[in-house]
């Protein structure tokens, strides 16, 4: 029962944790490593089923063992009774100073104890980035120098505590001693006889234990408490994107417009800065820009993933906060420059954009995106696991696979974050032709770092320190001679070095 009853609590309480995970907005996420997140579920709620399930109930027996033992101490002598419960209120001093400063060695213990699981998550999920860098011997060193910290850190609270409790069991040596010096004077005198001594000191070590045990159930307790404190930081953690009470589900057929739209991550710096931009149904605009120009943040509050702090938002005249976030991710898509694929079958990769599709639905998607071909060569065909983050496939596959299930969920609105960039030639005119079924009638957004990809967009936004600082076509920018031409020449020169490198190496 006892088995039941705590498995029973540490499955809600982490169901309920993760719930409000995947409600929380990134910029939740912005705010608390990967560490911190998985030990508030992991560690943190083992610490709070420990003292609910164990510590809990015995709290509640020593409390009520003491104030019964402590009646019949009284009733045999209340001058004794008195010097009995000399150690209750120094170990009330004790345990008040200890909570007082335990919460800032308890906080940075775990701290520390998150860092190292970050550690640990980075080198599993980035396994392939430390070995093609030849990164293995400084992982080691970092998470060694982590494990140490944590370690040290461990010391630093054990030494701490000891500095409490030793002063709190001297005072129940010295209580029990002058209750000995007292008692053999009333003894000797008449006023309390020899039986009544050896009761009441017999019975005052049955008094002592439970407050002891109470002592060190308390530090429990306390551990409890910040854990609880570090759990409720998730649950009561404000969901800064969520659906309004009347928030609207429509099909949209696709405009987007910016107004007056302004953004910043941290307060200070903004990353957009008073953008204003209107997209036609079916319109393709390509998104260019030096790094950090703002073209990511852009498409991030398109598919409010943040909430702009100025301006307005619109979908086919709707402001983007009056539209329900299901409605949102049903009808945009997004592929990914490097898609990151769940470890379960391709089936399921590409079914995720659909709930109850069939497997003749998924394969016509797949063929739209030309990964059909390749899929059916895999052992398990569509049943064939990908690994985790789809390793067991080249990034062309990955893309074909992130395609077909954007094609899958037949979005009004698409985003291409550069899909082709990092693919060969032949690879890339096979999903080049995959993305045109794929674009083909839909509002499109194409952030591309190869300008030669965007000849043939509608036409293109030139983003710089979180404002639109050119539009126009490829022809039309070209002529202007900014920002946009820069850009084009400083890319061609490095294809000509390029070609005449390959030249030389051919020879």
């Amino acid at each position: 029962m006892s088995l039941k009853l705590n498995q029973s609590l540490t499955y809600r309480i982490r169901k309920i944790l993760f719930e409000k995970l995947q409600r929380l907005s990134l910029a939740f996420y912005d705010k608390y490593s990967t560490g911190r997140l998985i030990s508030r579920i992991t560690d943190d709620v083992n610490r709070v089923q420990t003292f609910l399930t164990q510590s809990l109930g015995l709290i509640i027996i020593d409390i009520t063992t003491i104030a019964f033992i402590g009646i019949f101490l009284f009733w045999l002598s209340p001058q004794l009774s008195l010097v009995a419960l000399i150690p209750v209120p120094i170990s009330y001093i004790g345990t008040t100073i200890y909570r007082r400063f335990s919460r800032r060695y308890y906080h940075r213990l775990w701290r520390k104890w998150s860092y190292v699981i970050t550690v640990l998550t980075e080198s599993i999920t980035s396994n392939v980035i430390v070995k093609t860098f030849g990164k293995e011997r400084d992982m080691f060193k970092k998470f060694t120098r982590s494990l140490t910290n944590f370690i040290e850190m461990n010391f630093s609270v054990f030494k701490f505590e000891q500095k409490f409790w030793p002063a709190i069991g001297f005072s129940f040596t010295i209580s029990s001693l002058l209750i000995w010096w007292i008692g053999g004077q009333e003894v000797l005198s008449g006023m309390l006889s020899l039986g009544s001594l050896t009761a009441f000191t017999s019975y005052m070590w049955r008094f002592y234990g439970p407050i002891n045990r109470l002592i060190n159930n308390l530090r429990i307790l306390q551990r409890a408490i910040i854990s609880g404190e570090r759990i409720f930081e998730i649950i009561d953690a404000e969901q800064e994107v969520k659906d309004k009470e009347n928030a609207k589900d429509f099909k949209f057929r696709g405009e987007v417009e910016y107004k007056g739209v302004w953004f910043t991550y941290d307060g200070i710096y903004y990353a957009l800065r008073n953008i204003n931009l209107r997209v036609k149904p079916g319109e393709h605009i390509g998104i260019v820009g030096p790094s950090g120009s703002g073209k990511s943040t852009l498409i991030k509050l398109l598919l409010r993933l943040y909430e702009p702090q100025r301006g307005i938002l619109k979908i086919d005249g709707v402001k983007i906060d009056d539209i329900r976030l299901d409605a949102i991710k049903r009808q945009i898509a997004i592929v990914m420059q490097n898609p990151r694929l769940f470890s379960a079958s391709i089936a399921e990769n590409i079914s995720l954009s659909r709930e109850n599709v069939t497997l003749e639905e998924i394969i016509i998607a797949a063929k739209a995106a030309k990964a059909h071909e390749f899929i059916m060569k895999l052992p398990e065909a569509y049943d064939t696991d990908v690994g985790l983050n789809g390793s067991r496939l080249s990034g062309g596959e990955r893309q074909r696979i992130a395609i077909a299930a954007a094609i899958l969920k037949n979005p009004r609105i698409l985003i291409l974050d550069e899909p082709t960039s990092s693919l060969d030639a032949i690879t890339e005119e096979e999903i080049t032709e995959a993305i045109d079924n794929l674009t083909r009638g839909r509002t499109t957004f194409i952030i591309a770092h190869r300008l030669s990809t965007l000849r043939n967009v509608d036409r293109i936004i030139v983003m710089d320190r979180g404002g639109i600082v050119e539009i126009g076509t490829h022809e039309e920018l070209l002529k202007k001679g900014g920002l946009y031409k820069k850009l084009y020449e400083s890319q061609f020169r490095g294809f000509m070095k390029q070609r005449r490198v390959k030249k030389i190496v051919a020879k």
